[in-house]
């Protein structure tokens, strides 16, 4: 039974503004809605505004396969690392908040038709349209909504 009204927090947020370039961390984060983060190459009018994976699944990953990762980058290429709240065990369609302000809806979760076992997005990562937007920033609270 998946919990509604489930907390979690961002932990680290991330952008590339050039296509095969990896996602450096950022301070912060602006979300526009109906279209992506702001200056993010990935942004559009598609269904994949954002994307976000949970510090747990990224951990479990490199572990598992003995990933070398780099400081200062989203290695997944993933928009938000949160942690406390698994998104990839929620259906599509489901609704959560990010700082009281920001509204998301899962769209997708992994990425179908693409294999690579070194990636965790294929399988525990998501992607989200921005209902509403706003400055997202580490620490920020995240609250699945019923």
């Amino acid at each position: 039974m998946l919990e509604k009204n489930k907390e979690g927090k961002v932990i680290k947020v991330c952008k590339c503004e050039k296509r095969q370039m990896q996602k450096k961390e950022m301070a912060e984060i602006n979300l526009i809605a109906d279209y992506g983060v702001e200056g993010d190459v990935h942004a559009g009018k598609g269904h994949r505004q954002i994307s976000l994976v949970g510090i747990e699944s990224v951990e479990k990953i490199v572990r598992e396969r003995n990933l070398n990762t780099e400081e200062g980058y989203c290695n997944f290429a993933q928009n938000i690392t949160l942690e406390g709240i698994e998104l990839f065990r929620y259906p599509v369609g489901t609704e959560f908040k990010i700082a009281n302000e920001i509204l998301l809806k899962i769209s997708e979760i992994g990425k179908a038709g693409e294999e690579n076992p070194d990636n965790i997005m294929l399988t525990e990562g998501i992607f989200a349209e921005v209902l509403k937007g706003g400055r997202v920033v580490p620490g920020d609270p995240i609250i699945v909504l019923e």
